[in-house]
């Protein structure tokens, strides 16, 4: 094997094994802080636990606004930890290669998206408005720098993976439905990371982003909003998006016209 690729294989091997024993590492995980970083067309989230994970890895022109945030924050690149990237289209995407590079941090990414990382190029979006057709013909570039994940999630929301070997306080799991791929990831405190599950305001967010709304594209429709549906019955309590955003529970349910009260049971 390659020597980076063994690293990777070696560290990957070395994770699953504290994530065997991330039971008793739960109780030592702080209580995280969120930033979000609005970027050239979808947001970046910054996780702070015991250790820096970032949420998506934008577009291929954004490397110099992250690398400016990440300054302000105070997180030097040797801090990331792991990038989640909740899908593999373009502007969630397109830095994974490289922040791996620059960081060492593991990426994660949905089983179901792994082709497109691979190829280097997101799969044919379905415009969900006259708006999302635009977008697609004139605005969206599908391609990006091609990518192996160092983990790839198969986990469900039944049975979720946990993060704890990362340094955050929650979980992972795979949610089809925007993507045949796509990843949730919700934090112990109920804070929640759907992507582009739900659009935030509009133009993209930059309108009312607090407002929750349909995305402009779903590879299955339907299945995305069972995936709504899914987590309103849980205990999220805000979303964070990939476009717009956070956005509340309530005007999530205000929106689909979903259970006004989470599912206890």
């Amino acid at each position: 094997m390659a020597p980076c690729f063994a690293q990777r294989t070696l560290a990957t091997l070395a994770l699953v094994l504290s994530m065997m024993l991330s039971g008793a590492a739960r109780a030592q995980v702080p209580a995280q802080d969120v930033i979000t970083f609005k970027l050239g067309l979808s947001n970046i989230h910054l996780i702070r636990g015991s250790r820096a994970v970032l949420v998506d890895a934008g577009s291929r022109g954004d490397l110099p606004r992250l690398e400016a945030e990440l300054t302000r924050a105070g997180v030097a690149w040797k801090d990331v930890a792991a990038v989640i990237v909740t899908h593999g289209h373009s502007d969630h995407a397109g830095l994974a290669a490289e922040i791996r590079r620059k960081s060492g941090a593991t990426v994660l990414l949905g089983a179901g998206d792994v082709a497109m990382a691979r190829a280097g190029r997101h799969d044919d979006l379905q415009p969900m408005n006259f708006t999302a057709a635009v977008l697609k013909q004139f605005v969206i570039d599908p391609t990006f720098e091609a990518f192996e994940p160092d983990v790839t999630i198969t986990a469900t929301p039944i049975e979720p993976m946990r993060l704890d070997p990362w340094g955050i306080a929650g979980r992972v799991f795979q949610m089809p439905g925007h993507t045949p791929g796509s990843l949730v990831i919700e934090l112990d405190d109920g804070r929640t990371f759907v992507g582009d599950m739900v659009l935030g305001g509009y133009l993209g967010g930059t309108l009312m982003p607090t407002r929750a709304g349909e995305h402009y594209f779903h590879a299955d429709r339907q299945r995305n909003l069972e995936n709504i549906r899914t987590l309103l019955r849980g205990s999220s309590r805000a979303f964070y998006l990939g476009h717009g955003g956070p956005v509340s529970r309530e005007s999530v349910m205000a929106t689909f016209g979903l259970p006004t009260a989470p599912d206890r049971k």
